[in-house]
């Protein structure tokens, strides 16, 4: 379940219906022979909150100490 909504956010899709429809039942299929639903992705999105940020969390990358900012505008 991470790893579904890991990709949703990575490919920037705006909503997760759409993703569902067009990446998820096309392409991970294969990967993830067992297709959960959409009524059960979005229930499975609330358990899965705290083992994300961790992941999210572990992953990130680590401080230099040095940091630049831009302030110009686009």
């Amino acid at each position: 379940m991470i790893t579904i909504v890991i990709a949703f956010h990575q490919l920037g899709y705006r909503d997760l219906k759409t993703y569902y429809i067009h990446f998820y039942c096309r392409y991970l299929i294969n990967e993830l022979p067992e297709l959960v639903s959409y009524t059960k992705i979005l229930k499975l999105m609330q358990d899965i909150l705290v083992p994300l940020c961790s992941y999210l969390t572990h992953y990130q990358s680590r401080l230099t100490g040095i940091a630049f900012v831009d302030s110009s505008t686009l």
